[in-house]
């Protein structure tokens, strides 16, 4: 290897440590912009659950100031509702019977004739769109 070589390859590798370090420094500050702005977000975060558990407070203190009941009692269990003495509905109280339909002619009104149905465009036959009729 001559000298210039020598010198050359030095160089280049004097160059690549360099960038190297650079690299290093910028993605170091933007590690760091990161980790402000996100300190930045969870802070503005925790105020508005705070503030969220203030109100919630205060709503539960005026509800119980107003009258409104804050007993849970209901909703422990083995607590019953009115619902678990009402009987099942396992069969209809009486059986259905269906009227027999009514003949043409007699003093029933006729309805008008069904117009046809649409041409199938592509659009109608997908979303079932009768608004032309």
């Amino acid at each position: 290897m001559s000298v210039d070589e020598t010198s050359a390859m030095k160089t280049t590798l004097d160059g690549l440590v360099r960038e190297q370090a650079e690299r290093r420094v910028l993605r170091d500050q933007k590690a760091d912009e990161i980790k402000a702005s996100s300190q930045e977000v969870m802070t503005k975060q925790v105020m508005t659950a705070q503030r969220y558990v203030e109100n919630r407070r205060e709503l539960g203190e005026r509800k119980t100031k107003s009258g409104w009941s804050t007993d849970r009692s209901h909703a422990q269990p083995g607590n019953t509702s009115a619902f678990d003495d009402a009987p099942a509905f396992d069969e209809p109280a009486a059986p259905f019977t269906p009227e027999p339909p009514a003949r043409a002619g007699r003093d029933t009104p006729r309805r008008a004739p069904r117009r046809p149905a649409p041409v199938d465009d592509e659009d109608d036959a997908f979303l079932n769109n009768r608004w032309r009729e």
